[in-house]
C-alpha cells in the first residue's frame, strides 16, 4: 500500500514520484534557514494553542483508500474539534495557497469538521516576538502584525481532486515512469533540485 502524505497534497508531483522512489534528500542551502525558523514558529505558536486551548499537537490521521491502492497519512499541527495549520513565510499570502487548502481539507475530512483554520506567521528568528503580539480574545480568530489567518469550510470538490491528485502519480509509480514536474520559485527550495535539475537525469533512474 503505497503512503502519501497530506503535506504532498497538491504539490509538484515529480517531488513525491522521487520520495516514494526512495532518493534521498538534500536541502538547498538556501532552504536550510526556513526551515529552521519555520520549526520554531511551530513549536512557540504550538505551545500556546496546547497549553492555553487543549489542542493535540502533531495528531497522527491516516485516511485509506484499499481500492486506489493508497493511503494518505497526516500529521496535524494541531487538534481539538477541528484542525489548525501553521505556515511559517517569508511573506504572508494574500489569499491561502492551494496546496495548504487541500492539506487542511484532508484533515477536514478526517476529522469531520465544517471549518478548520490556516495560520500563517512572518518567519523570524525569534517568533516569539510575534507570537506574543497576537490577539487570541476571540480565538480561533486571530489577529495581529505579522499574522494572516483563514477560516477554511470542507471542499469535498477539492478532495476529489487531491485523491486524483494522489492517483496519477500512483499511476506513474506503477508505470515506472517519471511524471512531469511543475516548475515554480519552488524549485529552488526542493529537497530534490539536484537530481530534477541535473542533465543527466536518465542516470539517476
Amino acid at each position: 500500500m503505497i503512503e502519501f502524505y497530506a503535506s504532498e497534497a497538491l504539490i509538484c508531483p515529480r517531488r513525491v514520484w522521487f520520495r516514494l522512489k526512495g532518493f534521498p534528500e538534500r536541502w538547498p542551502e538556501i532552504a536550510k534557514p526556513r526551515l529552521e525558523k519555520g520549526i520554531k514558529t511551530h513549536e512557540v505558536l504550538g505551545r500556546i494553542l496546547e497549553e492555553r486551548f487543549g489542542f493535540e499537537l502533531e495528531k497522527e490521521i491516516i485516511l485509506r483508500f484499499p481500492r486506489l491502492g493508497f493511503e494518505i497519512h497526516g500529521r496535524m499541527d494541531a487538534y481539538k474539534e477541528f484542525p489548525i495549520e501553521i505556515k511559517g513565510k517569508s511573506s504572508l499570502p494574500r489569499f491561502p495557497l492551494e496546496y495548504h487548502l487541500a492539506q487542511l481539507n484532508v484533515y477536514l475530512r478526517w476529522s469531520e469538521a465544517e471549518y478548520g483554520y490556516l495560520y500563517y506567521l512572518k518567519l523570524h528568528d525569534d517568533p516569539t516576538k510575534i507570537v506574543n503580539g497576537l490577539n487570541f480574545d476571540n480565538f480561533p480568530r486571530i489577529n495581529g502584525k505579522n499574522f494572516k489567518m483563514f477560516e477554511v469550510p470542507y471542499d469535498p470538490i477539492l478532495f476529489k481532486e487531491t485523491v486524483k491528485f494522489f492517483y496519477d502519480v500512483k499511476l506513474y509509480l506503477d508505470k515506472d515512469e517519471i511524471p512531469p514536474g511543475t516548475k515554480g520559485p519552488h524549485c529552488k527550495f526542493c529537497p530534490y533540485s539536484y537530481i530534477c535539475f541535473s542533465h543527466q537525469l536518465d542516470e539517476f533512474l
